[in-house]
């Protein structure tokens, strides 16, 4: 049985402090680098190893190392890791997307101390968010502000690289593939529509209102690949595919507007989600989605830079200005 821990917790139990403003804060989803943690500036990107007291006895809080640091040449839009990143099996290796405020999309691989970059042009407009496909990281995909989603092949000449166009009717602001299945696309347009795509031939399989708008994020649940979420106007939404028709649930957590919504990867129990810049509305909050309970909530921190779960054990990292602030939710 899981207990709750039901009094709000105020305080990280860890904070990283950085020289530069964070923009994008993203833990890798994969048994492989689980335990790395990227982090966008204004022009680089910075790879950590965190270490965490539940993965690792001999210390006694979550602690990190700096791996490499990579040259970017414009403020990182978001951020998406590749499933062939890993630092556990030999060839160590890093992969990872990134877009900018350029409207460029860089494909990031490492082979020892060899970088590549591969810059995709295409976007008129600033690419909102990318996904690798799960299981080889051949293929990934984008969606911007212009009113398109895009399949790319990373494996190709740049020129080459587009294989198929979403038309949209409003910006897309998140972008999945399927957890377990690379044949299922999440599209989610700020209009209030989330749609379902056949990643082969790109036909439509199923459509989400959310009855509202504007849509900020959409997270498809790692644990429970049924679940999705979104951050619609003051609300988080959530779905449930087995019954798709309405909205299985909505929560007012944010008063003057939600802006990031993310399940938490190693449970489906817990849903993370920070409100719009602006007056106090910027608040991090942890919700128990099937309850309604507020289990976390720091009314105190401006955050801007991001919010990512690590992979195997419910922390929850935010990036708040120069400072990476790690939570801890109780199980």
């Amino acid at each position: 049985m899981v207990m709750l821990d039901r009094s709000p917790i105020s305080e990280p139990v860890a904070q990283f402090h950085f020289k530069n403003r964070i923009y994008v804060t993203e833990f890798s989803p994969y048994e492989c680098s689980g335990n790395l943690l990227a982090v966008g500036f204004q022009e680089s990107i910075l790879i950590l190893e965190v270490r965490i007291p539940e993965e690792d006895d001999s210390i006694k809080k979550p602690e990190f190392e700096a791996l490499r640091e990579f040259r970017h040449d414009t403020r990182v839009q978001s951020l998406t890791w590749g499933p062939m990143t890993s630092q556990l099996v030999a060839p160590r290796c890093l992969q990872f997307a990134t877009s900018g405020s350029d409207h460029k999309l860089r494909l990031f691989t490492t082979n020892n101390s060899q970088v590549s970059c591969k810059e995709l042009k295409g976007h008129n407009d600033y690419i909102n968010s990318i996904a690798y496909e799960p299981e080889v990281g051949d293929m990934i995909v984008t969606a911007s502000d212009d009113h398109t989603a895009r399949v790319w092949d990373s494996k190709v000449d740049a020129s080459k690289a587009l294989i198929h166009t979403f038309s949209l009717n409003s910006p897309g602001m998140s972008i999945h593939w399927h957890p377990y299945e690379s044949g299922k696309l999440l599209v989610a347009q700020k209009s209030g529509t989330i749609s379902l795509f056949n990643s082969v031939n790109y036909t439509p399989i199923l459509s989400l209102d959310c009855c509202a708008s504007p849509l900020l994020s959409a997270d498809w649940c790692h644990a429970n690949s049924l679940l999705v979420t979104a951050a619609v106007f003051a609300e988080i939404v959530q779905f449930d595919l087995s019954r798709p028709s309405l909205p299985t649930g909505r929560l007012s957590e944010h008063a003057e507007g939600c802006k990031h919504a993310r399940f938490s990867r190693s449970t489906d129990a817990y849903i993370a989600s920070v409100g719009k810049p602006g007056g106090s509305g910027a608040t991090l909050k942890v919700t128990q989605h099937k309850t309604g309970l507020t289990i976390l909530s720091n009314p105190k921190k401006i955050i801007g830079g991001g919010l990512s779960w690590h992979l195997r054990i419910p922390y929850l990292a935010v990036g708040n200005d120069r400072d990476i602030d790690l939570y801890k939710i109780a199980l």
